[in-house]
């Protein structure tokens, strides 16, 4: 029978979300000592046992709300219903550990351009998992790209058919043509990620948002696009709009609000 580590190193290998959920402290009556373990999948299934009970359904609730904010969190109950507490009839009380086991981020850049070999390289170094996706063979080689991992070259309309929705996978387009950009963006439609950004004038923007309306796209998933993309810090080298994209893609991670009306620039890569 595996072990709660084995289970964690699977946990890691298939890039799956959980967290883990430990015994630190408990006072008189406990289903579980202090240093019991057990994993809460993303999905609300459960590896190992803290004692059961309505105490288990607690905290799975509580450790999926910790992986939602992918922040570590210490929570205690009282173990005894006639004193407000859980549903149970231990009495005492117990003090448990959540702690996320997230994977790295993922990062999907539509385009081998210069803002894109720019935005690359600095998005890994942030620890994003870096994807980058383009059809022209002669600028996605490795050998013209050696500080990128994770090169794909092919069809890119097709990757971004293909591609699952997924709440830890951040997507910039940053093709070479307005087509492009909306045909990618088409393909993405309907499929929930953490963050969608486009580039481009606001004009292109706005042309874009009302032909996906038109076919019956609506506005509340629209509003969604950060686009133009990037925070507004004035910037016009493909460098600067690199890090613009950066700082708005991090502000997402972390859970703060960015103004999705204005972007560095309208210029393309």
């Amino acid at each position: 029978m595996k072990d709660i580590f084995q289970k964690l190193a699977e946990v890691q290998k298939e890039g799956t979300q959980a967290a883990l959920a430990i015994v630190v402290r408990t006072r008189g009556s406990a289903p579980r000592k202090a240093g019991a373990k057990m994993i809460i999948m993303e999905d609300g299934s459960i590896f190992g046992t803290l004692g059961g009970g309505d105490l288990e359904r607690k905290v799975v609730e509580e450790s999926l709300e910790a992986l939602r904010g992918g922040q570590a969190k210490l929570t205690s109950f009282h173990l005894d219903a006639a004193k407000g507490g859980l549903d149970m009839m231990c009495g005492g009380e117990i003090e448990i550990y959540i702690e996320p086991v997230c994977q790295p981020e993922k990062l999907i850049i539509f385009g081998a351009g210069h803002i894109s070999r720019a935005l690359a390289p600095l998005m890994r170094s942030a620890g994003f998992r870096v994807t980058l996706v383009d059809d022209n063979p002669d600028v996605v080689g490795e050998d013209r790209l050696p500080d990128i991992e994770g090169i794909v070259s092919e069809d890119m309309e097709s990757y971004a058919e293909r591609l699952p929705p997924d709440g830890n996978t951040y997507i910039v387009i940053l093709t070479r043509g307005f087509s492009t950009d909306k045909a990618i963006l088409q393909r993405l439609v309907g499929k929930d990620y953490r963050y969608v950004g486009m580039i481009g004038s606001r004009k292109k923007i706005d042309t874009i948002k009302e032909d996906l309306f038109s076919k019956g796209i609506g506005r509340e998933y629209l509003s969604k696009l950060h686009a133009p993309i990037g925070l507004d810090i004035g910037a016009e080298t493909p460098e600067e709009i690199a890090i613009s994209i950066a700082a708005e893609i991090i502000s997402v991670s972390k859970g703060k609000s960015t103004s999705r009306t204005s972007g560095p620039s309208g210029k393309r890569r």
